[in-house]
């Protein structure tokens, strides 16, 4: 009985959290205000900022698209960064759209940046307000090892900006749809076997019936057992299947 509510709990309760990710489109501030860099995103699996030669010396360019992976080359495979020799014969995965992270700065006059992340590596894209609706994209090179920096410059970067764009839906949304999907099909697809195969009618066709009934009892005495143990209370003991 333990195991079969600590999963109704995970479903329930900690899954919601789990879906909850940064988007690499868009960003909002409740001081702020919102940032919104869909139009600048290139969505033929390109780079909208390709081939950027850092202000400093460096052996390497580097790509960039904001919200929508690209590809480039033999290994930058639906990335958000990629590394590319001088020479166009190696590139290297530097960021992925999944690992973007939103900072929107400490204080008065400090910019807002993007992070992201892939293996031991690090990104950082500032984003620098201006009322050109042309964008700058700079590279300014890695530094210290394995971190590298970046500016983009817009006016869709500053708070409010840019409109937000009604393009796709999160990666949250997606979720929920598909679980919502396949909870639909597990329903219909069990209540047609039931009534066909085992000759049931009414609310005994529903799928796992039993369980369902009792479902938001197994819902509570989890929460209750979670809590309890978090709090240092006494937890019920619960009788075993």
């Amino acid at each position: 009985m333990i195991q079969l509510r600590v999963c109704v709990v995970i479903f329930t309760v900690i899954l919601p959290f789990l879906i909850t990710a940064d988007n690499p489109c868009r960003f909002v501030s409740k001081e702020k205000g919102t940032i919104d860099l869909s139009s600048l995103a290139r969505k033929d699996g390109k780079a909208a900022f390709p081939d950027e030669t850092p202000s400093i010396g460096s052996n390497y360019i580097y790509s960039y698209n904001p919200c929508k992976p690209f590809s480039e080359g033999d290994t930058c495979k639906d990335v958000a960064v990629c590394q590319v020799s001088k020479d166009k014969t190696l590139t290297f995965v530097l960021a992925k759209q999944d690992s973007a992270k939103w900072d929107a700065g400490a204080g008065p006059g400090t910019n807002p940046i993007i992070s992201y992340k892939f293996d031991d590596k690090e990104v950082f894209v500032e984003l620098q307000c201006t009322d050109s609706m042309t964008a700058e994209f700079l590279a300014l090179g890695e530094q210290p090892i394995k971190t590298y920096k970046f500016k983009l410059s817009h006016k869709c970067a500053c708070w409010n900006g840019c409109k937000s764009s009604s393009d796709g839906l999160p990666g949250g949304a997606i979720f929920i749809i598909i679980l919502l999907v396949l909870a639909v099909v597990y329903f219909a697809g069990f209540a047609v076997y039931n009534k066909v195969h085992h000759h049931r009618t009414g609310a005994d066709i529903i799928p796992h019936r039993t369980f369902w009934v009792s479902l938001p009892t197994y819902a509570k005495g989890g929460v209750t057992y979670i809590i309890s143990r978090a709090t240092g209370k006494p937890v019920e003991k619960y009788e075993s299947i």
